[in-house]
Parts: structure tokens; sequence; C-alpha cells
């Protein structure tokens, strides 16, 4: 972090984008009140002596606040406004900053400015200090012609918000974020531009957030595949559905990444969306719905299920490996041969991201899990023996990768069109692949499988500390009971 000049006071830094903060440490004894360790604001200028102004001006405000406080009452943050932001407006200089206060305190004194008779000079007053419009941080987006008195609009020092989101998904993409996950952030930013526009990121407000908040939860499911052309209006009004509260979470989560982002690099001072999720009545496991057994019989019939000698052999063993391990589709579809393995005499799938074309979804889901005795009567062992027999190296090499979606992108759609065609469709009851995987977590949960051990077959981290830092993972001998205990007779509804 940029270190502030030898002749600043302590209480001004600079950022590294020359930019000038205030800020000052709360005594601890009044921390409780301030429910913070430090106060800090931009001053909102790169001049030097502009800053030495409005920080001396705060300065005061915040003893008097501390004060306060060593009186047991508990301070309000919002008041801390400086006077260079008259009206919710900033001024274009610390000279025409100064020339406002010259003119504020001759008139308080009786004496007009000279050339400018005393009439005159109160109702510059009045426009100056007694403004009708509500103080605001920062916003320079009022018109000049709804200017107030001697306060003209100055534009914002920091970049747009757009141009913020690159840089940050840019450092996020050398961090090793997938490029999946910095699409996704990137068409969330995409869609708060079209709701509250481009703004420098310093002026984007709380009602700007709330106006994103009305506006996207009357939105449909994957606004993002709707023609570009629809207006925002015309796409709520035609929308059937409505994206669900999980989904509205994420959108917050990933925006307040873009503004912590930015309030580490100096850009603004605080985050907007903080503090906007939509609190969720029900519960999490609520938002995927398992598969009944009535609805594995209807997937698993063998009047329409796949054939196990089609040419597209996903097709026939995607499920299956869906139901038998609980595995993400993405960690099935990208398999190599060599990543089915013989530990410790136990047959496994060692789900791994060992090639640059394989993804996992955090450091814990690596994982050994054991291979099901039913997907072993069902030929899956003697299949993969014949796909290196036929020198392929993976196990599903008929497809392919797709930049964005891995390898289950193909796969993907074609279950979709399955599970609408057996009425498995969006809504309450939504039902996917990932269903799966909810459905083999309940099936051992309700068989009294404690969670260590479910996290150990599904790639979660569980427990506490001494497990997660000095735990080694579950050895294969020890999870295969647990996957024998996921007893669904898929291979007799098949027959």
């Amino acid at each position: 972090m940029p270190s502030s000049s030898n002749t600043l006071p302590s209480y001004l830094w600079r950022s590294r984008h020359s930019i000038f903060y205030f800020r000052i440490v709360v005594p601890e004894v009044i921390r409780p009140l301030f429910c913070r360790t430090e106060i800090r604001r931009s001053l909102q200028t790169r001049c030097k002596r502009e800053a030495l102004i409005r920080g001396r001006e705060l300065l005061l405000q915040v003893q008097q606040l501390y004060v306060r406080a060593f009186q047991g009452i508990r301070p309000s943050l919002d008041q801390l406004c400086g006077a260079w932001e008259a009206g919710g407006k900033r001024v274009s200089s610390w000279a025409s900053w100064l020339r406002q206060q010259q003119l504020v305190g001759m008139i308080a004194s009786g004496v007009p400015p000279q050339g400018q008779p005393m009439a005159n000079a109160q109702a510059v007053q009045g426009e100056v200090i007694g403004s009708p419009l509500k103080p605001r941080r920062a916003s320079t987006r009022t018109s000049p012609d709804q200017g107030v008195g001697l306060v003209p609009d100055a534009p914002s020092s920091s970049p747009r918000f757009s141009t913020v989101v690159e840089e940050c998904l840019k450092q996020q993409g050398r961090e090793g974020v997938s490029s999946k996950t910095l699409d996704d952030k990137r068409a969330v930013a995409s869609l708060l531009v079209r709701i509250i526009g481009d703004l420098p990121i310093d002026l984007i407000t709380r009602q700007d957030a709330r106006r994103f908040q009305e506006t996207a939860l009357k939105l449909p499911p994957r606004i993002n595949q709707l023609p570009r052309n629809q207006s925002i209006e015309t796409i709520i009004k035609e929308a059937t559905a409505t994206i669900s509260l999980t989904t509205f979470n994420n959108y917050v989560k990933n925006l307040t990444t873009f503004f912590s982002y930015a309030i580490r690099e100096g850009y603004c001072e605080r985050n907007p969306f903080d503090g906007l999720r939509v609190k969720q009545r029900g519960k999490v496991s609520e938002d995927r719905s398992v598969f009944t057994e009535e609805d594995l019989r209807r997937l698993f019939s063998k009047e329409i299920y796949t054939s196990a000698h089609t040419k597209k052999p996903n097709q026939y063993w995607l499920p299956l490996l869906g139901l038998y391990t609980g595995a993400r589709l993405n960690e099935l579809c990208q398999l190599y041969l060599d990543d089915v393995v013989t530990i410790n005499g136990v047959d496994c799938i060692h789900f791994r991201a060992s090639r640059p074309d394989q993804k996992l979804k955090t450091a814990s889901s690596e994982r050994l899990v054991p291979i099901h005795s039913k997907l072993k009567a069902m030929g899956f062992l003697e299949f993969i023996q014949k796909q290196r027999a036929a020198g392929h190296s993976r196990v599903f090499p008929e497809l392919t990768c797709h930049k964005k979606h891995g390898y289950s992108a193909a796969p993907s759609k074609w279950f979709t069109r399955v599970r609408e065609q057996l009425g498995f469709k969006d809504g309450e009851a939504q039902k996917d692949f990932h269903s799966f995987r909810h459905t083999v977590a309940d099936h051992l949960k309700q068989k009294g499988v404690g969670e260590a051990l479910v996290g150990g077959l599904l790639g979660h981290q569980t427990g506490g500390i001494t497990f997660s830092r000095y735990g080694k993972d579950f050895r294969p001998e020890v999870l295969a009971p647990v996957v024998e205990m996921v007893d669904f007779d898929a291979d007799q509804w098949l027959r």
C-alpha cells in the first residue's frame, strides 16, 4: 500500500492513483459505537493544498464525533460530509471552494462582497448553504442547469465501472480463475450497466444498487440468451418466470467483488451493494429437488433409456455415474482412462485436474471415489478396457472441450432435453443433472451417514480446522462401504 508523504499530516494518505484520503484510527474504547477500527474517506482530489483544507475540516468533525461517543452517544458517520460537497455536488477546485467560504463568511458577518448589494448577497447565501437538495456523497450526474449557486459540476476522477470490471477480471484471470467464472461475472457487470448506465464507479450510489435489485428480481432466467436489442422493460413485461433469490444473491456477490477491488485500488470508498442480499426463508437444500425413486424408474426405464451400445456412450454412462458417484457433470465428462485406477485393491475413479483441459470447482474437489458394484455389474470396467484397447486416452472421446463449459457443454444440452421430455422442468421442483448429486447426498443423510464421509465422497470440505488442515483424504477402503449404501436398482430397471 502506498505510503503518504512525510510532509502530510498523519490523517492524510495518498493512494497510488494520487487521490488523497482522510484516514484516522478510532480509539479502542469507543470502537463498539463506531463498529469499525478506522474512519476512511476519499477527499476526491489530487491537489495537496485542497486535500489539506478538506482533511482539516473532516478532522474537526471526527473529533466532535469522538466527544459525543465518549459521552455514550452513538455517532452517525452519514453526517460526516465536507463543505465542498454542498448540495451533493463537488466544486471544481480548492480555489473556488475557498472563494465560496469567503463569500459565506462575509455574508454571515453582514459584510456584502465587493461590488454586490447585500440583498443579492443574501440570495447567494441561500443558494450556497440553504439548498433544498438533500446532501449526497457525490453525484455529478445532475445536469449543469441544476447547479447550486457557486458550486459547479466536476467530473469524477475515478474510472468508469466497466473499466474497473475489466481490470478486476484481468487480475483474477492471472490468479487462475476459470474463464467460465470470469464470463459469468462479466455478464452480471453488463447487466448492471444496462440498468443504471456505465457510471464512474465512485458515483454509483445505494439508490443505484436498490434500482438494480428492484429490476433484476423481475428478470427471467438466462437473460443473456435473449436478443440484445430487447429493452429491459420489454424483457420484464414478457417474462413468464423470474430469477431465483439464489441467483440474485450470486449477482450481488459478484458485484461486491468488483467494488472490493475498486476500494483496494482507491477508486471509491464504499460498496453500495453491501448487505443487499435477500434473505431466503427456505432451506438452501430446497434450491434443487432430489430425484424420487419414481423419477429414477422413469429415467432408467429400458423403454426410453439409451442403449449401452450407442455411438455416444456418454449418454448411457453419465446418468449412471452421476447416480452412483454423486459427481458433477463436467467432472465425469473430462475423465481420462488413467483416472480409473485401483488403490489398495479398490477400483476407483480419481477426480482430479492433472491436465490443462481438466478443471475442478475447488481444491477439495479432488478425491478418490470407489466404483459401485452395480456399475461393475453393468460393465463399466469392461467399457474402460474397450476404450483403452481402441487407443483412446479419454473415457468419452466423442466429447469436445468447450472454452467456457469444458466437456459438459453437449451432454448438458442433451440431458436438458431428456429432462424436459420426462417433465423435470425448471420451477419449484427444478431437477437437472446436478440433482443426482443432491439425491446421493440426501440418500446417505437419511441413512445416517456422517457429514464428513458424505463430504469425502462428494468432494466437499467439512469439519473443523483439525480435519481440514491436518487430516488426509479418506482412503478408498473407508469410502467403499459408503458408496455401496447408495442402493438404487438402476441395473434392474434397465433389464
